[in-house]
């Protein structure tokens, strides 16, 4: 009966999805609920009551096209005793009705030699852009330790997909890291972990999983790999160049969108140049450049892309541009920095503007075609329509005409927006 339940909402589920692409829009409030409301004339659809613990996290909400929503809270390896005893549950809407389903974290401790082998797995959920699935990844790390001193793992990263309640679990994909010792005395500074990005609409045909050290002072990036399915089959295929900062990407992983960011550490904001880069088969073409815009070398104080979307036809890319910096706030020159009055006139007034949304032209040469200040990007309601928050006010914009539409809908955070 289960199967048969799960079958009949993935089937109405499909079915809603193929009588069109319009886009939907939710907003997560308090005191925990998810609000749809119409892109096209925000008038408000329905509500859906989510854990109340999703309006302090919304990093930690998805959802997908078909409007199925998962919040779940991720834990880290390494895994605490408190980690792995305490109940961890992922809360699903699958677009009808709530239900919870076990996370999956172990943590088994054996003796091996005069050592101690520390075996541990935290899976993380996804949801898929069909409706039927969840997708699964997880690091499994086997840590000897020496009174309680890393010493070496082994890590092999996973994928694998689900039925909606979490059972009949299917393999698709699979990365064994080579033996590393961990020189720090702690694994996740000198070993490599998978990470995964995933498309914000749900997993269909592309994820993309990078091997990362988080070190003592900035991250590593050692490889990435690009999995696409075709058939059933996920395949990878090694990228040229580690991703960084992955913002958004095409369906078929043709074009990339990566951020660079800053790599200040230990107190420090501007030490390299932040960039925001588009990859086209294999081509990189910059639409954001610190530097070359701000000219901020001698002040630390960055300037950064904190999301980044293509539109749905691949014509042009949006982007919020935010600062470490605040108006009227002291600003402090970097390690090496020489005063300039100049320079510092020119962040200040920068500063004035942001957030603001930027949209550039995917053309063979890149031109920016509009710059909103006092701006955040949501996303494309279309090729020439972006959502974006002023004011705290849901506004769609017209990149073609400058047009507006206000709506009557406010907005505590643009991260609690979702546009799918």
């Amino acid at each position: 009966m289960k199967f048969a339940s799960q079958l009949a909402c993935a089937l109405l589920l499909l079915i809603s999805a193929s009588m069109g692409q319009e886009k939907r829009l939710w907003l997560l409030r308090a005191p925990g609920e998810m609000a749809e409301y119409d892109p096209a004339t925000f008038a408000a659809k329905q509500m859906v009551k989510v854990p109340s613990e999703a309006v302090q996290s919304p990093e930690n909400i998805s959802v997908n096209r078909l409007g199925q929503i998962l919040f779940e809270m991720p834990v880290s390896l390494p895994l605490s005793e408190d980690d792995a005893k305490s109940a961890h549950k992922i809360w699903f809407w699958n677009g009808h009705s709530a239900t919870t389903i076990d996370q999956g974290l172990k943590r088994d401790v054996t003796a091996a030699g005069s050592n101690h082998a520390v075996t541990e797995s935290s899976p993380v959920a996804y949801l898929s852009g069909d409706g039927a699935h969840l997708f699964w990844f997880a690091n499994e790390a086997r840590r000897l330790q020496r009174e309680g001193v890393d010493l070496s793992t082994t890590t092999a990263w996973q994928g694998w997909q689900t039925d909606l309640s979490g059972a009949g679990r299917q393999d698709q994909a699979m990365s064994k890291f080579p033996d590393c010792r961990c020189a720090t005395g702690t694994c996740e500074e000198s070993c490599p972990y998978g990470v995964v990005w995933t498309p914000e609409s749900g997993v269909e045909k592309l994820f993309l999983m990078t091997q990362l050290v988080a070190g003592q002072t900035e991250a590593v990036y050692k490889a990435t790999t690009r999995y696409q399915e075709e058939g059933g089959k996920w395949t990878g295929t090694p990228l040229a160049e580690p991703l960084q900062r992955v913002l958004d990407a095409a369906s078929d992983g043709t074009v990339i969108v990566e951020a660079i960011p800053d790599k200040g550490c230990c107190g420090w904001s501007n030490v390299s140049n932040d960039q925001t880069l588009v990859l086209v088969n294999g081509k990189t073409r910059t639409v954001f450049d610190e530097l070359e815009t701000y000219k901020n070398a001698d002040y630390d104080v960055s300037f950064y892309t904190s999301n980044a979307k293509l539109s749905p036809e691949l014509g042009s890319v949006a982007m919020t541009i935010v600062s470490t910096g605040q108006v009227n706030k002291a600003i402090q020159l970097t390690e090496s920095g020489e005063a300039n009055p100049e320079e510092l006139l020119r962040i200040r007034k920068g500063l004035t503007d942001l957030p603001a949304v930027q949209v550039m032209s995917m053309q063979e040469a890149p031109g920016k075609v509009t710059f909103l200040p006092h701006a955040t990007l949501v996303g494309w309601i279309s090729e020439k329509e972006i959502l974006i928050v002023e004011d705290h006010v849901l506004v769609a914009y017209n990149v073609g005409t400058g047009a507006r539409r206000k709506s009557s809908v406010r907005v505590e955070d643009a991260g609690k927006v979702f546009l799918r």
